[in-house]
């Protein structure tokens, strides 16, 4: 999968709603390639042409909802307790409408929010209602 494949209309439109966002938001294609990046993304090392999911332990990708958002043409959304990372994340993935293979993919540290059920790891939240 390279970057080429993917249209300079669709990369102006990425980087016009997500450069600004506080997290790191990435341009996905099914198969886990990094098409691009937003600027926090890019601060925190997301290279595209590489897989995201190849990044840290193979653990932390556990619950990953990319296929099912695909597969359901639906936006995901995951609240869980990450504990490698000590942080509960609010996570989602979302189809790109017109692009059956690639999805926007981020998560926000929301640990400073979260009640104490969730810090301590107990629950789990992986509806697009949560």
């Amino acid at each position: 999968m390279t970057d080429t494949l993917v249209s300079a209309d669709l990369k102006l439109h990425f980087h016009m709603f997500w450069d600004n966002f506080p997290f790191p938001v990435m341009l996905v294609h099914k198969d886990r390639t990094i098409l691009d990046r937003n600027v926090a993304a890019e601060h925190v090392g997301c290279t595209p042409g590489t897989r995201y999911i190849d990044r840290g332990l193979r653990a932390a990708h556990k619950g990953c909802l990319a296929n099912r958002a695909l597969a359901e043409n639906t936006g995901l959304r995951q609240v869980k307790f990450v504990e490698m990372t000590n942080m509960v994340m609010d996570a989602y993935w979302i189809p790109v409408v017109g692009h059956d293979d690639v999805f926007v993919h981020f998560g926000i540290d929301i640990t400073p929010y979260a009640n104490d059920t969730l810090r301590q790891g107990l629950k789990s939240c992986d509806r697009a209602s949560c």
